[in-house]
């Protein structure tokens, strides 16, 4: 399987691609996260293990890229220095699907990367549809349908939409919605996030009669749940459309553009 080595580190680098390559894996390096997402852009890889700490673009930018653009493959393993359960906490919740923690040794870098190689292999490919009850997002064309008909999103609206749909059940905080849509943190008073979280709920119809509830967890983010339509809980109001009259409330005047495009 393909490998790409995100590394810094000229001998740190050449140890690990050594180890790497003894293990029957092919294995490409570059230094810089701008270098990787170019590689990224021209090849297929199945693995990309990604330091935290590069010059210019940092791992972690690299990482939101990876996300944002090629989905939920391909899998990430993220390397660093940082000890602090928050820093790991927020690797993890931006996407990585594992991390080493440095100074590390090569045969138990080499053993996670098997690991999460072999789940590779046993997952279902999932980065040209996402289907979802009624709804179905064909990730190539950029498309969303509900119940077969068509709807039509701007380019960020779909990039948030679609990362909820792959990411059922998980709370997304609004910091990474920020960066998945705009690539950057948002003022912590703003009402953006809000704000077209409102406008997917109303243009997706997020509700529990589609099969669908999404809900904000206070001071988190949101979390979209896949509920049973026929229940009592799917008939009964929901917190969202109180939440939906306020955010209406704090909407543009009709004529100003969407910043979600």
């Amino acid at each position: 399987m393909n490998i790409l080595l995100v590394e810094n580190d000229p001998a740190q680098a050449d140890s690990v691609e050594r180890e790497i390559r003894l293990s029957g894996h092919r294995i490409s390096k570059v230094e810089r996260g701008k270098d990787a997402i170019s590689f990224l852009q021209a090849n297929e890889v199945d693995l990309v293990v990604l330091d935290w700490e590069l010059p210019g673009m940092s791992g972690f930018e690299v990482l939101y890229w990876i996300r944002r653009h090629l989905g939920r493959e391909p899998a990430v393993l993220f390397v660093t220095s940082r000890l602090l359960e928050v820093d790991i906490v927020q690797a993890l919740d931006a996407g990585a699907d594992d991390y080493v923690i440095k100074p590390f040794r090569n045969k138990e870098l080499v053993a996670r990367v098997g690991a999460l190689l072999r789940r590779a292999r046993r997952s279902i490919k999932v980065e040209s549809a996402i289907a979802l009850g009624p709804y179905i997002f064909d990730v190539t064309q950029r498309g969303v349908f509900l119940h077969g008909e068509s709807i039509l999103l701007t380019e960020k609206e779909f990039d948030v939409a679609a990362y909820f749909f792959a990411n059922v059940g998980r709370v997304v905080s609004k910091r990474l919605l920020a960066k998945l849509a705009w690539g950057r943190e948002l003022d912590s008073t703003s009402r953006t996030i809000d704000t077209h979280i409102y406008r997917l709920r109303r243009k997706l119809a997020l509700r529990p009669d589609n099969g669908v509830r999404l809900t904000t967890v206070y001071t988190h983010g949101y979390r979209l749940d896949e509920v049973d339509a026929g229940s009592v809980d799917a008939q009964a109001p929901e917190e969202s459309e109180r939440e939906d009259a306020v955010a209406e409330n704090d909407m543009p005047e009709q004529g100003t553009q969407s910043n979600l495009r």
